[in-house]
């Protein structure tokens, strides 16, 4: 019984130590501060888009 409680144990860590493993990795892959930067410039984008947009409409209707 302690052998299986043992590797049951085992096992639980090794996959806890994977998960670290891997959100280590996609957070230095991705980076807070560069996904709040992407979406800044998409916001950025975003807005242009609508102010030319809206201008080309208002341009249009005159």
């Amino acid at each position: 019984m302690a052998k299986r409680a043992q590797g049951s144990l085992e096992y639980l860590l090794m996959v806890a130590a994977g998960i670290i493993i891997a959100a280590v990795v996609v957070l230095h892959l991705i980076g807070i501060k560069g996904l709040a930067r992407w979406a800044g410039s998409q916001m950025n984008s975003t807005g242009e888009e609508i102010s030319e947009n809206l201008q080309n409409l208002s341009n249009a209707t005159e």
